[in-house]
């Protein structure tokens, strides 16, 4: 939830944040504040307003994504600072008559739609996740299009133009990369030549090391190229649109998708995500949704007659 733009200066646009931040706060922790004092404690008292531990966990969850600090106490104690600062301006606010209750209520209610919303979804998402759903998609998604796409273990070496349209820079890279081809048909390794003039400066240092790359992770100009050549082969200088290249392949397979256990989590979150898009387009498919924002926009773009 963003916060209005500000127009004054920093204190005002950090009142503005406290406020929100208290109402968002209001909004999503009505269960969490209900809690006995027994199993959630008390961390602070606010001129008599207590903050419970319920109250950090809240914020931290809206708001602490936006933290640097992952040392736990540390992190509690900007939480706590910033949930009294919080109390202390929205205060102020309401002894100088300054709030528009009409607007703090509209964001209480949309942060309470939003943690209504992010529960829901959250219940969703769990539920989708299974051991058999999270092999069904590792299945589509990883292994069948893994099966038989062939993969090229490359090195290249290459030389950068910003612009392709500097016809002066564009040359300058092919003089380059010509130079350093000449060097290679003249017998010197590869990789040398890639650690001494190589302009890639993650493959430079390894000799022009670029890995195991499918077809898809290359780009149409250098796959053309790549998936012609046979193992041990050098290309002549190619031309992409970032520059000039000089490709080996030093070997070639067929690609063997990555094991399920290593990318576990990441299929999860998928299967989760999934459960949760189809979720809420069946929900949008049977509500009755009118909308007035289209016509309105196209009658304020008409024009007014005289």
């Amino acid at each position: 939830m963003s916060a209005s733009r500000a127009s004054n200066p920093l204190a005002t646009a950090r009142a503005r944040t406290a406020a929100i931040l208290l109402a968002a706060v209001l909004g999503t922790t009505g269960q969490t504040l209900a809690q006995s004092a027994t199993t959630d404690r008390v961390v602070a008292i606010v001129n008599g307003t207590q903050i419970h531990e319920s109250d950090i966990k809240v914020t931290d969850d809206m708001v602490g994504r936006n933290l640097n600090s992952q040392d736990p106490v540390e992190r509690h104690d900007i939480i706590l600072k910033m949930y009294i600062d919080t109390l202390l301006l929205s205060k102020v606010a309401t002894d100088r008559k300054i709030v528009d209750e009409a607007d703090i209520q509209r964001r209480v209610t949309f942060a309470r739609n939003q943690g209504l919303m992010n529960n829901l979804l959250a219940g969703i998402g769990q539920q989708a996740v299974t051991d058999e759903s999270i092999r069904k998609a590792y299945e589509e998604v990883v292994v069948k299009p893994a099966n038989n796409e062939p993969e090229l273990q490359l090195r290249h070496i290459f030389f950068l133009f910003k612009d392709p349209k500097d016809d002066a820079a564009v040359k300058g890279a092919e003089e380059k990369a010509n130079a350093a081809f000449k060097r290679i048909k003249a017998g010197e390794d590869f990789a040398a030549v890639a650690a001494d003039v190589s302009e890639d400066p993650i493959t430079k240092a390894k000799g022009g090391e670029f890995g195991w790359r499918g077809r898809a992770e290359m780009g149409e100009e250098y796959a053309k190229i790549a998936f012609t050549m046979k193992k041990g082969e050098v290309s002549e200088p190619l031309k992409t649109a970032v520059g000039w290249h000089i490709v080996k392949v030093e070997d070639q397979r067929t690609r063997t998708p990555i094991a399920l256990e290593q990318i576990r989590g990441r299929v999860a979150a998928m299967v989760a995500a999934n459960a949760q898009f189809e979720f809420v387009d069946k929900l949008r498919a049977e509500a009755k949704i009118d909308r007035f924002d289209a016509q309105q926009a196209s009658d304020n773009a008409a024009p007014k007659q005289n």
